[in-house]
C-alpha cells in the first residue's frame, strides 16, 4: 500500500468516525473529530465545513461560525451562505461582510466565472484558427488586430489568475493592534475586537498589508484566519 492511499484510508476513517459523533448528537467530540481531520488534510468534502459552523452555532460560537462558513462559501459560493454571515457580522457588530454590490459581484464572478472564462477561451481560440489560416495563406493581417489579440489573451490571464489574488482575513485575536507599517515598533493606528474580516492587500513578513476604513494598515499574521 502506498503512503498516499494510507493517508487517504486514515483520513476516511477519521471522518467516518466524526460523522457517527455527529449523527449520535454528540457535539463536543463530533467538532474535535472533524477538526483533527482538517489537520491532516485540506482535501475535503465543503459539507464538513457546514457541518462545523452547524456545532458551533449550537454553543453560540459565532466567531468560529463566521470562519467555517468563509471556508465553506469559497468553495461553494451560495447567496443563502452569504446572508446568514452578514446577519451573523450584523448582529456581532462586525464588518467586512456587507451585502454591497461588490461582494454581489464577487458572488455572481464565483458562480459563473467557469462558464465566462469558457466561453472567451473558446472566442479565442476562434480568432486564432482564423489569424493562423490567413498567416499559412500568407494574407496581410494588420498590426491592430494583432495588438487586440495579445491584450485580448491577456485580459483571459488576468481573469483567470483573477480569484488566487484575491485574498481576505478574518481578525481571531480580541484587541488586536492595526498599525501603519509593518513592524511591532509602528504606531497603532486603532485596536479592533473578533470577527472583522479584511481585505488583503499585501505582505511583509508576519504582517497583512490590509484595507480598513478605507485606510491601509497592517496586522499580524498570527492575529488573524486566511479565509481565503
Amino acid at each position: 500500500m502506498s503512503l498516499g492511499n494510507a493517508v487517504a484510508q486514515n483520513v476516511t476513517a477519521k471522518i467516518q468516525q466524526a460523522d457517527s459523533l455527529f449523527k449520535i448528537h454528540n457535539f463536543s467530540k463530533a467538532t474535535l473529530a472533524y477538526e483533527d481531520v482538517l489537520k491532516v488534510s485540506n482535501r475535503i468534502s465543503p459539507a464538513i465545513f457546514l457541518k462545523l459552523a452547524y456545532l458551533y452555532e449550537q454553543k453560540k460560537d459565532w466567531l468560529h461560525v463566521q470562519y467555517y462558513l468563509n471556508l465553506y462559501y469559497e468553495q461553494i459560493p451560495d447567496e443563502r451562505v452569504l446572508r446568514k454571515m452578514n446577519e451573523i457580522a450584523r448582529d456581532q457588530g462586525w464588518k467586512g461582510y456587507e451585502l454591497d454590490d461588490f461582494n454581489l459581484l464577487v458572488l455572481l464572478f464565483k458562480q459563473y466565472s467557469g462558464y465566462l472564462i469558457g466561453l472567451l477561451l473558446s472566442v479565442g481560440l476562434y480568432v486564432f484558427i482564423i489569424l493562423l489560416i490567413k498567416r499559412i495563406k500568407h494574407q496581410y493581417i494588420a498590426f491592430r488586430y494583432k495588438a487586440l489579440f495579445f491584450l485580448y489573451w491577456l485580459a483571459i490571464t488576468l481573469l483567470v489568475n483573477l480569484p488566487g489574488r484575491y485574498r481576505q482575513v478574518i481578525i481571531r485575536k480580541q484587541n488586536s493592534i492595526l498599525r501603519s507599517d509593518p513592524s511591532a515598533a509602528a504606531p497603532p493606528t486603532e485596536m479592533v475586537k473578533e470577527g472583522h474580516r479584511l481585505k488583503v492587500v499585501g505582505k511583509s513578513d508576519i504582517w497583512y498589508q490590509v484595507l480598513w476604513e478605507n485606510q491601509l494598515v497592517y496586522v499580524k499574521s498570527a492575529d488573524v484566519w486566511i479565509v481565503r
